[in-house]
């Protein structure tokens, strides 16, 4: 009897292995032959609602911060010295002002990522407005959220809203979109330089 338990115990684990295999294949397969360049703009969407729903999370979290001590390992002060030894003084002097400022550090990188979500979103939209003005529209999508998670911080317990905090969230929103007007020239340009070296004719 107990052998017959053990046995139907066995094959339900063996049953259960193989429907995961299963499973798990059918995924791989489906991941290997998903259209993403057809999906981009959903993919780019669904992104961006994850990027913001982990900033959100962030937000609730009380007391969240970078702890000292990370910064005053051995390598670190090693690296300060190679710097000054180079004569970039000035890389020093940012790095310290970055460190007495870490969280608003934190949130120009954090809204930095979100700007260039949101760019990359509205080039990809259906909407003629949307990809023309993707810069203006992510620096103002970006800053109305910003907004949002400081009146949201105003409820955490050991977090306040900032108006600075506000400020670097824009100055991140802002850089991305300075990072891709200058990527969009800078592609412009190449293809104009190729486009003469292809006519042999043009003067």
């Amino acid at each position: 009897m107990q052998n017959l338990r053990k046995n139907k115990y066995l094959a339900f684990i063996a049953h259960y292995l193989l429907q995961l295999k299963q499973l798990i294949h059918k995924v791989v397969s489906w991941i290997q032959h998903f259209d993403y360049m057809k999906h981009k703009k959903e993919i780019l969407i669904t992104l961006t609602i994850l990027y913001a729903g982990f900033i959100f999370y962030l937000s609730a979290q009380a007391n969240l911060g970078v702890p000292p001590s990370a910064f005053k390992i051995p390598i670190m002060y090693e690296l300060a010295d190679l710097v000054k030894s180079l004569g970039l003084d000035f890389i020093i002097e940012i790095a310290e002002y970055a460190y007495e400022h870490m969280d608003k550090v934190a949130h120009m990188f954090l809204y930095f990522g979100l700007g260039a979500l949101l760019h990359l979103t509205f080039k990809n939209s259906d909407h003629v407005l949307l990809r023309k003005y993707a810069a203006i529209f992510a620096v103002i999508l970006g800053v109305i959220y910003g907004i949002t998670d400081e009146f949201h911080q105003s409820f955490v317990p050991g977090r306040s809203s900032s108006v600075y905090d506000l400020l670097a969230d824009g100055i991140g929103v802002t850089i991305a979109q300075i990072l891709f007007v200058v990527l969009i020239l800078m592609n412009l340009r190449r293809k104009k330089e190729t486009g003469r070296e292809a006519d042999p004719g043009e003067k």
